[in-house]
């Protein structure tokens, strides 16, 4: 018998398509939820997935019981059988998906404890109230409020809104009144309502990492750490790759490990694949920043894949299903060091032919063995935001790279993401009507990225180095070019100590 899952809602069309072929490919028949106007609609044309149910609105609704219901009597509508599991899968319907499973009767998260995840003021008084963590943060809604907080704060500290996901709305602020400028901002962008919870918070130094756990019966069976780099552009934070395994101490590692299992116990997770960003602190210790209760977004599933030869869109499915998974964590973790880094360009502008760029990277290191992956973040036609400007700097093609040290890994990764740096106003063409003002970057910074892969090589060997990982006769980089990239490369990766957090 082929299991019925429903899945809600919809995310960007390159980086969902991955997760509905291995679905379709494990058999099972999707049922899904979305908006007339989706790109899903090809999903079912090209038999993908089982049903499409059209739902109107759908993302502009209230995630309530209200609309759990609209949602399964539009399902029934259809006669399509019992639903034996619900799959979550996208940040912005983790909420409506526990209260729909909860009205199914099949296995997840509650509702509450979803909540709890969801809205990060919640989570620190969860954690907080339990005793498990203690640090200064203050939930913010009017600008009296920020006042208050502002002035009793210990600085820096991290100012953000208490929902959202990709650092959107996050900022470093180093004094009262830098808190207060900065919100007085935040009040003006489109997403911030009247009743938008804000949380201002003590900025935690030191390493961060990017924690999966797997639950089901409300035991952790698996769990796994990576490092995770950060980017400063300004005072805004962008996470920009993975390092896997991590190369902190065990230790410290086990720490965080056996913190972040309290935390979701603590905030009463039980089930499916749960992503954690967590820093640890020489004062504190382990501190989470954030819990989602769903598979990791970027790296993380290709990341599990080539490191402990684990699915983890399959691990999801079975916990949905409340299927055993035990038998999925057998293999050991690899020996194999393995590094994911991103694009980006160092202006704005609007992107274009993005896929053409990423497969014309993937020929040119063709030949490149310790090359896992390339591929696109964005689409054509999105509008880039550049690391020089004010602002959030977009991601817009991820690199994964192998090696048998960090290190090396890290060599081979920079050197890819240099040759993508100095062809950048093909993806990213300037906009000669904007002019950017320049973000300068802050001067107690490890190395980035470039700097470690090209610290022993001089431009020339750059450029070597280029060619013979491209199994090319001729280096893409010219000298001229390769020093421009040294100097001022698009791409800035912190990712010994990164100076922020989200």
């Amino acid at each position: 018998m082929a299991f019925t899952v429903l899945l809600v809602g919809s995310g960007p069309q390159n980086r969902s398509m991955p997760m509905f072929l291995k679905l379709h490919s494990l058999g099972v028949k999707i049922v899904l939820v979305d908006e007339p106007e989706s790109w899903t609609a090809e999903l079912e044309v090209l038999c993908l997935i089982h049903k499409r149910v059209v739902l109107p609105g759908l993302s502009s609704l209230p995630q309530d019981a209200h609309l759990a219901q609209e949602i399964l009597r539009a399902v029934q509508q259809e006669s399509l059988g019992p639903i034996h599991g619900v799959y979550n899968a996208y940040n912005k319907y983790l909420l409506i998906t526990s209260l729909v499973a909860q009205a199914l009767h099949v296995a997840g998260n509650s509702f509450e404890a979803v909540e709890r995840c969801v809205f990060k003021h919640l989570t620190r008084e969860c954690l907080m109230s339990s005793g498990l963590e203690s640090w200064s943060t203050f939930s913010i809604i009017t600008m009296d409020e920020m006042k208050e907080a502002a002035h009793a704060m210990t600085y820096p500290a991290v100012l953000k809104p208490a929902k959202g996901s990709g650092s959107t709305g996050v900022v470093r602020v180093e004094s009262a009144d830098e808190a207060m400028h900065e919100f007085a901002k935040l009040q003006q962008r489109s997403w911030v309502r009247e009743d938008t919870v804000f949380i201002l918070e003590e900025y935690i130094e030191g390493p961060e990492f990017g924690v999966e756990l797997v639950m089901q019966g409300g035991v952790v069976r698996f769990s796994s750490i990576m490092d995770a780099a950060k980017q400063a552009s300004g005072s805004y934070f962008q996470g920009t790759g993975r390092s896997c395994p991590s190369v902190e101490p065990a230790d410290v590692q086990a720490h965080v490990l056996q913190h972040c299992a309290a935390a979701a116990q603590v905030v009463g997770l039980t089930s499916g694949v749960i992503d954690m960003d967590v820093r640890w602190s020489a004062k504190f210790g382990p501190r989470v920043i954030e819990i989602n209760p769903r598979m990791g977004g970027g790296s993380v599933h290709i990341m599990h894949e080539i490191a402990y030869n684990i699915d983890l869109v399959e691990v999801q499915l079975r916990t949905a299903l409340d299927l055993p998974v035990r038998d999925l964590f057998t293999a050991r973790p690899s020996d194999i060091h393995f590094e994911a880094g991103w694009v980006m360009s160092p202006h704005s502008g609007q992107v274009q032919n993005i896929e053409a760029f990423a497969d014309g990277l993937k020929a040119q290191f063709q030949l490149c063995v310790d090359l896992v992956r390339i591929e696109a973040l964005a689409q054509n036609g999105t509008h880039a935001i550049g690391y020089n400007v004010n602002g959030l700097p977009t991601s817009l093609i991820q690199v994964v790279t192998k090696g048998n040290s960090k290190s090396a890994a890290l060599q081979t990764l920079g050197i890819i993401l240099l040759s993508a740096d100095a062809r950048i106003e093909e993806l990213v063409p300037p906009d000669p009507e904007v002019v950017e003002s320049c973000v300068l970057m802050p001067s107690a910074v490890s190395p980035s990225i470039f700097e470690a892969a090209v610290q022993s090589l001089s431009i020339l060997e750059v450029a070597a180095q280029v060619a013979h990982l491209s199994g090319t006769m001729e280096a893409i980089l010219s000298p001229k070019n390769a020093s421009h990239a040294l100097i001022q490369p698009s791409f800035q990766i912190f990712s010994e100590s990164a100076l922020s957090q989200a």
